[in-house]
């Protein structure tokens, strides 16, 4: 009645029908476990069409039946499908990552075993918003299909934009931070160059002062900095040492307690350090809210700053790596006083397999007295600007000279602008000139040229007969072959194409009868008809209501060798086939017949005749026939239990398929059940909603029978489920159907009518 009765009138309620509507669950959807030259091994992966195969798995490779199966499988008729890949001893290539201090940081691992993973080329570059802190990464295949890109990518694992996390997404690689990683440096923020702090904060005439902006330490909440007159007016070391107190001087903890804003050795540039060390030290200056001194000090990105976090000197440093020239060590300063001068001042320099270009340094010789490293830091610079200023190409613009002293004597070390192969730098004398030789770039050099740094040592071996029991049937936990299917939740065909190892078959048959799936078998490759007789009454094929074997092998074209014949193992077309009779006959008709053509089929390896028919159908094998005006068909509808020896009552396919229709319909239907008080109320709606969904299978012809009570039963009452199965919490459901089985044998009798005498 209605939860309340306030006014005299008429209320309205709705009631329960107690119907709860049972949908027939799919009994199309086909399961492939088989070799690919791409994808991720022990992975079921759906797909819909062969356009998502190829994507995903690679599509036809000759060596492997897989590709070519699928392939014929959706043109019979099949819709959709979950692929396996199986290979054995599958290793994933992968490549370290380091920084520019020669550590490994990050390892990106291919998602595909095998070598397809092996062309997969990375590029790193700085060139981002935060050059000082974060990079890009691009990925690409060697055929250049699949190319994905990633920008201002972090090493900071808690920063949003975290390589692993950015490259969850990723169709081709896992990445990897290296474990371990030390973090010891402090956040900073330096300026650009401010030649006068006092003027870049003074404004012109009638504007107000420049003394506001804002500060983030190591992600805390934004601090925002006053600047008085008396640092306005007292140059970078007072503008440095406000910015310091009023930080300091907000809290104790250590971020901002021990942080710091000092001039650098020029007294041109601010340089703001974090009080603190780790991933998450950073210091971030942003724009004041109204009197802008940021932009004035040129400090924050957007104002032509640099900032490095604490993850910044462990990110992978830019890749392909470019054409680079070590020198050989200079041991003694007094070897470059003067120079250059008139008769030592030029060398000729050749980027990239170019011409040879002269580079003339006759201005101004280095003073004597100074020490090794500062003469040759002076003499980098001075060749770097002569060089970028030759060409406008990127060779020469990104052309880098600098000073190496990590050894007991100083090196020159000159890098070509480009990146990758073709990249080069090599010296060579100018003539008489002497000059390169002095700068240790003629002896005892070591030129490396770019080179693309790419995914490697990817492997998959073919799966042999020695191996293919382990890749298809893998021991303990490990899901690969049978046990990805785990995480799928419902298929209904398996098919395993060119599988004919007698104990990974038995396993299949076994994995199929506990999915309530069905197992769609070749014959054993090159059988003779009597060598098909004789495995089909040993034990090569598993005997199996769940499984069906067919027989010959077919013919198709291969695009792969322009069009010649391939011979194709069944399995594939004919899960297509069932596919194709379910959707315009239903699963209770035999997947045979005049209707059952092989699609793609250009011929069958064995032309049989009735009587070798009639040989092989009572033993239940499954023959394929080439018939006139039919073509190609499929000519047997038994299952591996149904010879006629056996007897058995499940020895039709499409009887053996009817019923595990039924059993997963009802299992999904009827969940509602559970936990239900177990009385006749619920036993009453069973038989109602089991009644219902077999009754309208009956009206699409899918049982034997005039009648319903002839068709099926449904029983559920105190006579299934009695007082001892309700304390053990159990309701039993009894349901019975008349099976439709296929007409094998038509038998016409032709009979003369005798003649009678006129009358």
């Amino acid at each position: 009645m209605p939860a309340t009765t306030t006014f005299p009138g008429v209320y309205l309620e709705r009631l329960p029908s107690g119907v709860r509507s049972i949908a027939g669950v799919s009994t199309s959807v086909a399961a492939f476990l088989g070799e690919a030259s791409r994808g991720t091994v022990g992975v079921a992966t759906q797909i819909f069409n062969f356009t998502d195969f190829t994507r995903e798995f690679g599509g036809l490779v000759s060596k492997y039946d897989l590709g070519y199966a699928v392939r014929q499988f959706f043109m019979n008729g099949g819709s959709e499908a979950w692929i396996v890949r199986v290979a054995a001893n599958a290793v994933q290539a992968s490549v370290p990552l380091t920084a520019t201090g020669g550590a490994t940081v990050l390892t990106l691992t291919a998602l595909d075993a095998g070598d397809f993973g092996n062309g997969i080329t990375v590029t790193v570059d700085w060139k981002t918003p935060s050059p000082g802190s974060t990079f890009n990464l691009t990925l690409a295949t060697a055929d250049g299909t699949s190319v994905e890109s990633y920008s201002g990518l972090s090493m900071n694992s808690q920063d949003a934009k975290f390589v692993e996390k950015a490259l969850a997404s990723s169709q081709l690689v896992k990445a990897t931070r290296a474990a371990g990683l030390a973090f010891p440096n402090p956040g900073t923020s330096t300026s650009g160059v401010v030649a006068d702090t006092t003027a870049a904060l003074t404004p012109p005439a009638g504007q107000p002062p420049r003394t506001d902006l804002r500060i983030v330490v190591d992600g805390l909440p934004v601090i925002t900095i006053s600047l008085n007159a008396a640092a306005v007016s007292g140059g970078i070391g007072a503008v440095a040492s406000a910015i310091q107190t009023q930080v300091v001087g907000i809290s104790t903890n250590p971020s901002l307690k021990n942080f710091t804003c000092k001039p650098n050795g020029s007294n041109d540039r601010l340089i703001l350090t974090s009080g603190t060390t780790g991933e998450n030290s950073s210091v971030m200056v942003l724009q004041g809210a109204t009197r802008d001194a940021a932009a004035a000090l040129k400090l924050g990105v957007a104002s032509g700053g640099t900032e490095v976090d604490g993850t910044s000197a462990l990110r992978p440093k830019p890749t392909p790596d470019p054409g680079v020239l070590r020198g050989a060590a200079i041991t003694t300063a007094t070897a470059l006083d003067t120079l250059p001068k008139a008769d030592t001042h030029q060398l000729q320099l050749v980027l990239d397999g170019g011409v040879a270009d002269t580079v003339d340094l006759i201005s101004g010789g280095l003073a004597a007295g100074a020490d090794l490293k500062t003469k040759l830091q002076d003499m980098a610079t001075r060749l770097q600007d002569a060089v970028q200023a030759l060409r406008s190409t990127a060779a020469y613009t990104g052309f880098t000279a600098k000073v190496d002293d990590s050894g007991a004597n100083p090196l020159l070390v000159l890098t070509s602008g480009t990146r990758g192969p073709g990249s080069s730098v090599s010296v060579l004398a100018a003539g008489a000139d002497t000059f390169a030789n002095t700068l240790g770039l003629l002896t005892g050099i070591t030129a490396t040229p770019g080179t693309t740094k790419a995914l490697a040592g990817g492997s998959a071996q073919d799966v042999s007969p020695s191996t293919v029991y382990s890749s298809y049937v893998p021991s303990g936990t490990a899901r690969q072959g049978l046990s990805a299917l785990e995480e799928v939740q419902s298929f209904n065909l398996l098919i395993m194409p060119g599988i004919t190892d007698s104990a990974t078959l038995a396993d299949a048959a076994a994995y199929c009868q506990a999915r309530s799936a069905f197992l769609i078998a070749d014959a054993p490759f090159d059988t003779g008809i009597q060598h098909m007789v004789t495995a089909i009454s040993g034990p090569s094929l598993p005997k199996s209501i769940n499984a069906a074997v067919y027989y010959p092998y077919f013919f198709i074209s291969d695009p792969l060798n322009g069009g010649a014949n391939r011979r194709m193992p069944p399995s594939g077309a004919i899960a297509g086939i069932y596919a194709r009779t379910d959707t315009t006959r239903g699963v209770w008709k035999a997947p045979a017949g005049t209707d059952a053509s092989v699609v793609g089929a250009l011929g069958v390896e064995y032309t049989l005749t009735d009587s070798q028919n009639g040989a092989l159908n009572p033993l239940g094998v499954n023959c394929i026939r080439s018939l006139p005006t039919f073509g190609i068909v499929s000519w047997g509808a038994r299952t591996l239990r149904g010879s006629n020896a056996e007897a058995n009552e499940y020895k039709y396919v499409p009887v053996s398929r009817t019923a595990l229709f039924i059993e997963q319909s009802l299992y999904h239907g009827l969940q509602w059940v559970v936990f239900e008080p177990n009385d006749e109320t619920l036993w009453s709606q069973i038989r109602l909603n089991v009644g219902a969904f077999m009754q309208g299978l009956f009206k699409q012809g899918a049982f034997a029978g005039v009648s319903a009570d002839q068709a099926y039963f449904v029983e559920c009452s105190s006579e299934t489920t009695t007082s001892t199965d309700q304390s053990l919490g159990r309701v039993n459901v009894i349901v019975g159907f008349a099976p439709l089985r296929p007409a094998e044998f038509v038998i016409i009798q032709l009979q003369q009518i005798a003649g009678q005498a006129a009358s």
